[in-house]
């Protein structure tokens, strides 16, 4: 039995506990708010962050002095999930695109990186992908101190170890991803909002996650945003950034509220159309429908009232399905994919894939080890298995935009800005670990575990291949010798019958 001391005491530790629980304020439970209305009352889905008011700037016709918006490349880049690993990776890749030069007639210094019209990230790939849109050229200066270096693990065992940190264990409205949200704006994002990203201007970036109701990729761009009713601009980029890296099982979804009845079913300009003309190919058609669908149940209050995000690796670990559907997206819009497609000689897609191999050398072991290395052998080999699918699927639609411009082209003049119209080309590069030809250094990243905190010499490392992969990739730099530029606010080609 306790004697009264002990017992006080106990009492005592225990109401210290309690204090420190609910006495330290945690993170707010933060919602994304309503979509404004404009002057008449209607939704102002133009407002919104991403694909509607940049689109424009994939015509080409908005360069200036600083960038490569006038060449007659169309470049997107994926960046994969993988955590520290492909982030450390896909910094490094963005150093790659740095160090490829164009050469535009008026001598200007301007890199490959310039011409980026998109970045889309996913899970650890996610915080280059963020990082750089939001800062451009300083990232590559501060993303390595801000994030690369820092032992982000210490921060989770933080929220789970830390009494002080356990809000999360008594309001439901409050879960372990809103602390990490809140972390990852204290080490990079400092309060930026995707308003932030809009006043910054292209490229375009998605950051992904996974809807688990519906099984599918949630980009965080305006028209996704749109279908719930709801303003992008005024949401963190880090919590985006959170509900892309939230694994399952230890840490919970990031929430979003839909305001759909307030749009009373209006549907924004760039949501998916069900068909399209010409005809596309079965696995294009396909996709098209299953986009309508899930933005369909999007839309109709009725069906959906929140939308419940974890890691965007779960539903495309490549970063490339949001991709896909930006292709759809584009083409739906007749006049602003002739636009594009006028000034557009060279289409690339770059996949930068920063996610381990699988773990063959487990077959050789009587014992899986720990529940995070059975778990991330798991979902590495189901990963992997699924990758191949995208990888396949993309250049399916990589070929088939590639023809679709060549069509536009060839109908409105045989020679469009000094070209022959025909004179298009796609490429699909997937940039991976098994690129690095040096096999201990090799073995040695791709062994590297998921996680927030791996050693300075491996981040290092994974930097230095990143960024040397594609600097001497040949198709990289094939596209970039290849490219030409269109003289600013330069008219479109005049008609010629013989097109016609």
């Amino acid at each position: 039995m306790f004697s009264r001391s002990c017992r006080t005491t106990l009492t005592c530790l225990a109401l210290l506990a309690v204090a420190l629980l609910f006495g330290c304020a945690g993170p707010a439970a933060q919602l994304n708010q309503p979509l404004r209305m404009d002057a008449d009352g209607r939704p102002d889905f133009l407002a919104n962050y991403g694909l509607e008011r940049y689109f424009s700037n994939l015509s080409h016709r908005t360069a200036n002095s600083a960038d490569a918006a006038d060449s007659d490349i169309l470049l997107f880049v994926s960046i994969s999930g993988g955590g520290k690993r492909s982030a450390a990776f896909g910094h490094g890749a963005l150093r790659g695109l740095r160090d490829v030069a164009l050469h535009p007639p008026d001598g200007r210094a301007i890199s490959l990186l310039n011409a980026l019209d998109y970045i889309s990230g996913v899970s650890g790939g996610s915080f280059p992908a963020a990082h750089y849109a939001l800062y451009r050229d300083r990232s590559f200066e501060t993303f390595p101190s801000e994030f690369l270096h820092v032992d982000v693990n210490a921060y989770i065992w933080g929220i789970y170890m830390l009494p002080w940190n356990w809000g999360w264990v008594v309001d439901p409205l409050v879960g372990t991803n809103d602390y990490m949200a809140q972390i990852y704006d204290r080490l990079m994002f400092h309060g930026a909002t995707f308003a932030d990203l809009a006043r910054v201007g292209r490229p375009i970036v998605s950051i992904n996650a996974t809807d688990i109701v519906n099984g599918t990729a949630f980009p965080f761009l305006g028209v996704t945003f749109d279908l719930l009713c709801s303003d992008l601009n005024s949401f963190p980029i880090a919590r985006a950034v959170a509900a892309s890296n939230g694994f399952p099982g230890l840490f919970g979804p990031i929430t979003l509220q839909s305001y759909a009845d307030r749009c009373g079913g209006q549907r924004p300009p760039l949501a998916t159309a069900p068909v399209v003309s010409p005809p596309e190919t079965e696995d294009t058609s396909a996709r098209r429908r299953e986009l309508a669908r899930v933005e369909s149940i999007y839309g109709d209050p009725s069906q959906t009232e929140w939308v419940h995000l974890l890691d965007g690796g779960i539903a495309d670990n490549l970063a490339l399905r949001g991709l896909l559907s930006l292709f759809i997206s584009l083409q739906s819009n007749a006049e602003l994919f002739n636009r594009t497609a006028l000034g557009t000689r060279r289409v690339l897609v770059i996949s930068i894939d920063g996610e381990a191999e699988a773990p063959h050398a487990l077959a050789h072991q009587r014992k899986m080890g720990g529940l995070f290395e059975t778990l991330s052998a798991a979902s590495g080999t189901q990963i992997d298995a699924y990758n191949f699918e995208t990888l396949a699927l993309t250049r399916v639609h990589v070929e088939h935009m590639a023809e679709r411009i060549r069509n536009i082209r060839c109908a409105q003049a045989r020679v469009v800005y000094g070209h022959p119209c025909g004179d298009v080309r796609a490429d699909l590069v997937h940039i991976a670990l098994s690129g690095i030809t040096d096999a201990a250094v090799h073995e040695r990243l791709a062994r590297i575990p998921t996680g927030l905190t791996i050693p300075r010499h491996d981040v290092d490392d994974l930097v230095q291949f990143g960024e040397a992969l594609v600097r001497d990739n040949p198709v990289i730099r094939s596209v970039a010798d290849q490219a030409d530029f269109v003289p600013l606010n330069a008219p479109p080609p005049a008609p010629d019958v013989a097109s016609r």
